[in-house]
């Protein structure tokens, strides 16, 4: 990071100049001090001129530029769809800055790009365009210190499907629908994950999943391992399933063909959940089962538990009467059996 000099007390300007890391990974800093911060930055870039030299090479980049070869660096690392994303993102956000120099970028000019962004887009977007925007910057122009106040991210409410509208879909579902749909239901695959199976991937007791079928750059259907190495499972599945998984022809379909598919299906029948809920389902009744959180993320092909939590923070919607009545009687039975006690 370029040394930046802030005022003391006193007057005067002190700039810090990276030295060395040490053995626990801690970084350690030399500080100088001067008159003017003009003096003191120029001592401390004095400090290992070499190291600095190299990051104020990025300077006159244009913002455009450095995403672009943020990208370039990074493609053999990122997923074609993020690539894919990446690039949307150098082309559509920020115009007012993407052409700007990175010298000439400042806190309040990515300030006020936020603001604008956030009267157009939903809190999440905001905050994924501000995530690739300080990632570019904090490689190519570190000097500048974001302390962006972002959109409060704003919960959404997922749908969790009953079973009663799981098997309504499924006895609604054509030939090339169902099994994707008992997949996701019963097994938790994304579309994603369905569309790269092959006859290969299924055994007598289930299904693994090694790829995914995702959009490269030239908007062509791809086969690519899984995104996170969470992807790459084992998902067990009901006999009477994997008989017509066994059946289905997987070359007839993509993630675009199923999601035309269940919007013709949802828009007949009147269901008001994406198919991807029929994840949300699997996982939330495992979880009303008393499956471990552990357990249902490592099948699920969840990196994490976190997202697993807003998928069943509520109760499925047709367990809610048994749970109610439940918990009535728990606190009826524990305050008569303390009234017989006293009596």
């Amino acid at each position: 990071m370029l040394p930046t000099a802030k005022k003391l007390p006193s007057g005067r300007w002190r700039a810090r100049a990276y030295d060395y890391t040490d053995a626990n990974g801690k970084r350690h800093y030399v500080s100088f001090t001067a008159n003017t911060k003009s003096e003191a930055q120029t001592a401390a870039r004095a400090h290992k001129p070499s190291l600095y030299k190299a990051q104020s090479s990025y300077l006159d980049l244009t913002l455009k530029q450095a995403y672009k070869r943020y990208v370039d660096t990074h493609t053999g690392t990122l997923s074609p769809s993020t690539v894919r994303e990446y690039t949307r993102a150098r082309d559509r956000d920020f115009p007012a800055l993407m052409g700007m120099k990175l010298k000439d970028i400042t806190p309040e000019l990515v300030q006020t790009a936020i603001n604008e962004a956030s009267a157009k887009y939903a809190p999440k977007t905001v905050r994924d365009k501000h995530g690739l925007l300080h990632k570019v910057l904090k490689l190519y122009a570190p000097h500048i210190i974001l302390n962006t106040d972002l959109p409060r991210s704003v919960q959404s409410e997922v749908y969790v499907p009953t079973t009663e509208e799981v098997a309504a879909a499924l006895s609604a579902a054509n030939d090339v629908l169902r099994v994707p749909i008992l997949l996701a239901s019963r097994g938790s695959l994304r579309r994603s994950e369905i569309c790269a199976l092959t006859k290969s991937d299924v055994t007598d007791f289930g299904v693994n999943i090694t790829k995914a079928m995702v959009k490269d750059m030239d908007k062509q259907w791809v086969i690519k391992p899984p995104k996170t190495e969470a992807g790459t499972r084992f998902c067990p599945l009901p006999p009477d399933v994997i008989k017509e998984v066994k059946k289905y022809d997987f070359s007839q379909i993509t993630p675009d063909k199923i999601e035309r598919q269940w919007q013709r299906l949802k828009e007949a029948q009147g269901f008001k959940f994406k198919f991807h809920a029929f994840r949300h389902y699997w996982a939330s009744l495992l979880h009303s089962k008393g499956f471990p959180d552990q357990y249902i993320a490592k099948i699920g092909g969840w990196s994490t538990i976190e997202m697993l939590h807003r998928v069943y923070a509520h109760a499925l919607r047709d367990k809610l009467p048994e749970y109610t009545d439940k918990v009535v009687d728990i606190f009826t039975q524990e305050f008569e059996t303390k009234k017989e006690k006293k009596a």
